[in-house]
C-alpha cells in the first residue's frame, strides 16, 4: 500500500513540476518554421493502431486455429468467425488511417 501512495505522490509531483514546461512562450521568430504536430502526431497514431491491429490479427489466428483443432467439425463457423474477426480488425486500421487522412490534408 506505500508503494502504490508513494507513486501517485511521485506522479501528482511529476505534474505538478512539469506544468510550466508547457506553459506559453513568447511569438516565434517570422523566419523559423512552424512545426506541423499533427502530421508527426499522426504517424504515431497510425502505427500504433497498426501494431494493435496485427497483434489482434493473430490473435484471431491463434483462437481459430485452436478452436478447429479441439472441434474439426465446426470448420464452416469457425471460418466464418475468423473472417468476419479479421474484417473487423482490418476496418479498424482502415477507419484509422482515413482519419488522419482528413485531419493532416
Amino acid at each position: 500500500m506505500k508503494r502504490v501512495i508513494l507513486m501517485v505522490c511521485g506522479l501528482l509531483g511529476g505534474l505538478l513540476v512539469a506544468a510550466p514546461a508547457f506553459a506559453q512562450g513568447g511569438a516565434a521568430p517570422a523566419d523559423q518554421a512552424a512545426t506541423n504536430w499533427v502530421a508527426i502526431t499522426s504517424g504515431f497514431a497510425m502505427a500504433i493502431a497498426a501494431a494493435v491491429c496485427g497483434f489482434s490479427q493473430s490473435k484471431v489466428a491463434a483462437a481459430a486455429c485452436e478452436g478447429l483443432a479441439r472441434n474439426p467439425g465446426a470448420r464452416p463457423h469457425i471460418q466464418f468467425a475468423l473472417i468476419l474477426g479479421l474484417v473487423f480488425i482490418e476496418t479498424l486500421a482502415l477507419f484509422t488511417f482515413a482519419m488522419i487522412f482528413a485531419k493532416v490534408t
